[in-house]
């Protein structure tokens, strides 16, 4: 059984504000790919969240959202690099960063505050993934993703990496 709700396409081509009732919803120079899946599936963890950007944001009665990659990176029980990624598992978290953004702690993998990364929803083969440069929410084919992410954050002497996360 999928834990992606099955109404994640209507979600396709909107505005993170679509989603969230709080103000960073509508704050277009803030980065939203964790603030988008958080919504999506319902992650809010302690820690910064859009429901405790402002205090007029916590007087709502409605639930926030998790805001940074890295803290739903660690939240996941499961990750790895994405070649690594069983073929059964059709549907999981994917992230991109750089590799030196990643590092192995006690045998797990810890994800950094770097601003290069990106999260977005493995489902129906498509990465369902929020475009801050668009505004919008988009749905990438995997391969598609991969050569996007690649471009936008690859520099000389850096090296780019995917990793799954089991969905939390």
């Amino acid at each position: 059984m999928s834990l992606v709700p099955t109404d994640i396409d209507t979600n396709l081509n909107q505005h993170i504000s679509h989603l969230c009732p709080f103000s960073l919803g509508k704050n277009n120079g803030q980065n939203h790919c964790a603030h988008f899946v958080s919504h999506v599936m319902g992650y809010e963890f302690s820690g910064p969240t859009c429901k405790n950007f402002t205090w007029d944001d916590k007087q709502k009665a409605d639930a926030g959202a998790t805001i940074r990659v890295d803290d739903i990176f660690k939240r996941s029980q499961q990750t790895g690099l994405l070649e690594d990624k069983s073929a059964a598992m059709t549907e999981c978290l994917i992230f991109v960063t750089l590799a030196s953004n990643v590092s192995k702690v006690g045998g797990s993998l810890v994800m950094g505050n770097h601003p290069r990364k990106h999260i977005g929803i493995l489902s129906r083969g498509k990465v369902w993934n929020y475009s801050n440069t668009g505004n919008k929410v988009v749905a990438d084919t995997l391969e598609a993703f991969k050569v996007k992410f690649t471009n936008a954050y690859k520099t000389a002497g850096t090296t780019v990496e995917f990793y799954y996360g089991k969905f939390i």
